[in-house]
């Protein structure tokens, strides 16, 4: 329960952080890269398995 409210306020952060990027200093390739990997990364991390040996 708490690793998820974790991976939701990790990926609000940077939604944000990313958001103030391209809204203050433009359109950048790297900066929707680095969003995609992060959320391709939380994806994972929050469907992924539960207990690990």
């Amino acid at each position: 329960m708490i690793n998820r409210a974790v991976l939701a306020l990790v990926f609000f952060i940077v939604l944000l952080a990313s958001l103030a990027e391209i809204i203050f200093e433009g359109f950048s390739l790297k900066t929707i890269l680095l969003l995609i990997a992060t959320v391709m990364v939380i994806a994972f991390l929050w469907v992924g398995p539960k207990k690990r040996n």
